[in-house]
């Protein structure tokens, strides 16, 4: 009786062990998850967990290849995802608040007027990765949904960049709060399509914010990149929503000229 009580205590210590080990490598196993379906580098710090909240820290996407202008495309200080933990065990899946604070954009164009940059290679990944991943789902009897009831993002600061030209980087005004309610996504793993809800949902304000919805149905809608760029970059290179870097720039010109 005493040695299978010895036996069993060992076996509860590995397991514990085990345990320990494989939550410690999860930020790490799961950043490679999203870097597959991104296609650029995904690095997340840490996370955290309780009944009802998962806290989420240092989320960072990566540049893909062929852009390095801005530090990264995207990060996160930090991502509260406030609902019961039995939600996720749904094929449709309900967040009740989602919070995401300390929020870095980093755009990279091709060039003034192309709406080919970082996030439009980054979104244009992300949207094949859900298709295969939904008609996997399909095969296996269903695919994943999720609504996000309220989606709140503070603390959102924008930098812009072209890859020719040689131009300094620019910072649009920051933008303190971004609130949302009932944005959903369908197919994909869980934590892939919180990704994609937040990038896109991201991408629709500021461009909207900004009057530039003709970039953002090139962006978000890589079949129709449709004309107008230059009217819409007008709109972004406009003092009213860039910082006072202190240019004179050549280019801004030649698109007020082409109007």
């Amino acid at each position: 009786m005493k040695k299978n009580l010895m036996i069993l205590f060992g076996l509860l210590i590995v397991l514990c062990l085990a345990a320990v080990m494989v939550w410690t490598l999860f930020p790490t196993i799961l950043s490679r998850k999203l870097s597959k379906r991104v296609g650029s580098s995904v690095t997340i710090s840490g996370i955290g967990l309780s009944p009802n909240k998962i806290k989420v820290d240092g989320i960072r996407v990566g540049n893909p290849s062929g852009y390095s202008k801005t530090p990264h495309a995207f990060s996160v200080d930090d991502a509260i995802i406030n609902t019961s933990l039995i939600h996720f065990l749904d094929k449709k899946i309900v967040i009740d608040e989602m919070t995401i604070d300390a929020i870095y954009i980093g755009f990279e164009f091709d060039s003034p007027t192309s709406k080919n940059g970082n996030w439009k290679t980054l979104m244009n990944n992300m949207s094949q990765s859900t298709k295969d991943d939904s008609n996997k789902g399909k095969k296996k009897g269903g695919t994943t949904s999720v609504l996000i009831k309220r989606l709140v993002m503070t603390d959102l600061q924008i930098e812009l960049a072209y890859k020719t030209g040689g131009k300094p980087n620019r910072k649009l005004r920051p933008i303190d709060r971004i609130e949302l309610t009932d944005v959903s996504s369908k197919g994909g793993i869980l934590t892939a399509q919180i990704i994609n809800i937040i990038m896109r949902e991201i991408l629709r304000n500021i461009f909207s914010r900004e009057g530039l919805q003709n970039i953002l149905d090139g962006v978000l809608n890589p079949q129709d990149a449709s004309a107008g760029v230059r009217h819409t970059l007008k709109g972004l290179l406009s003092n009213l929503i860039l910082l006072d870097n202190g240019w004179d720039d050549p280019e801004y010109e030649e698109l007020e000229e082409a109007q």
